[in-house]
């Protein structure tokens, strides 16, 4: 999810990537990651490789937010062809009222994923992708303080008893859709944003929520767990959250943004340490046997002072000839499932008429 990082001040939120910096980190690694490629020397380097997996995350809260149809919107995304789909079972839409739960949405989805022989990781427990990511239903939030910055929200245990309750009875629903392969635990749970109000997760509240995930899974069913890394470098905040899944998670995914506002009139870029530690944690991550995966992929405009940059077909913080070299660059440090970020906004430019983002990945799905 897009975030800035209310205690990193300069370098608070996210991600850039430019061919200038890519290519000065890449001439430091060139016996090592290669080097950044066009797009036909793309199709080159994804075809060697037939463990690639490309995905995207969907979320029909952002279709609703873009005045988009859900169910049109899936389809559409799912005729691109990826490998893997990212779906959230958000709080507030399965559990409006409390101890009432309407599975529609989610149902569908994970049917027509059934239908399309996709892999779907589904999302479970309070913090999920997109806007404002901790997903409370009402009722809870009128009953408990679910807006503690202090400690983490955990240390409600109303609110933590609550979440178990809620992803027990998701997983219970859910687990049987045979296009389910992963549990998405949390979202960035380790992680203070400025964007979700500063509100975080405990060690002790995940390696609980875990264990109650890992219990309720089916056998060939994975645990996933989401992380940060900030701009324009990580910081030991990063490194503490990765360390933290490494020991409880199949697979870590790191959530890469490589060009967004600074909070004045540029924007944050990655420096060389920025890419070092990616590859430093790819490598953690293969020694260890878990699978190394980046979550989300900016392939989506961050601009000042917007939720989503609509106005515009063009922006500086995205583009498809920046995501074509940006998962040239994470493929090259060994990750080998790469979720793109955005899915909803290309549809819709596509719906408006605007065909460049839409094009620009069927280019790189059907490599």
């Amino acid at each position: 999810m897009l975030s800035t990082r209310s205690s990193r001040s300069q370098r608070l939120t996210r991600r850039q990537f430019t061919t200038l910096s890519t290519m000065s980190f890449l001439s430091l690694m060139a016996s090592g990651a290669g080097a950044v490629v066009a797009y036909p020397q793309l199709k080159h380097l994804m075809r060697m490789s037939h463990s690639f997996k490309l995905g995207t995350t969907f979320s029909q809260l952002q279709c609703e937010y873009l005045n988009l149809d859900y169910q049109e919107t899936f389809r559409q995304i799912c005729d691109l062809g990826f490998h893997r789909i990212r779906l959230c079972s958000y709080w507030n839409e399965v559990e409006p009222i409390e101890n009432q739960y309407d599975f529609s949405v989610l149902d569908w989805l994970l049917e027509e994923s059934d239908r399309r022989g996709l892999e779907v990781i589904l999302t479970v427990g309070m913090k999920a992708p997109r806007w404002p990511e901790f997903h409370f239903p009402h009722w809870l939030e009128v009953q408990q303080d679910t807006r503690n910055t202090t400690q983490p929200i955990d240390d409600n245990r109303e609110i933590a008893e609550r979440t178990l309750r809620f992803v027990d009875r998701v997983i219970h629903h859910t687990r049987t859709a045979q296009s389910v392969r992963y549990w998405q635990v949390e979202n960035e749970p380790f992680a203070r944003m400025e964007i979700t109000g500063d509100r975080f997760l405990s060690p002790e509240f995940m390696r609980q929520e875990v264990e109650l995930v890992r219990s309720l899974a089916l056998p060939q069913q994975k645990v996933v767990l989401t992380n940060a890394i900030g701009l324009p470098t990580y910081i030991e905040e990063d490194e503490q959250a990765f360390q933290n899944s490494l020991a409880l998670a199949d697979a870590i995914g790191i959530n890469v943004y490589t060009r967004v506002p600074d909070g004045h009139d540029g924007y944050l870029e990655p420096g060389e340490s920025y890419w070092e530690k990616l590859k430093d944690w790819q490598e953690v991550m293969r020694r260890n046997r878990i699978e190394a995966w980046i979550a989300e992929a900016q392939a989506e405009p961050w601009e000042p002072n917007q939720l989503v940059a609509m106005n515009d077909i063009h922006y500086p913080s995205a583009s498809p000839e920046r995501i074509t070299e940006l998962i040239s660059m994470v493929k090259n440090l060994g990750y080998r499932t790469v979720m793109l970020w955005g899915c909803e906004y290309w549809y819709w430019h596509q719906r408006n008429g605007r065909n460049h983002w839409w094009q620009a990945i069927q280019n790189l799905v059907e490599v």
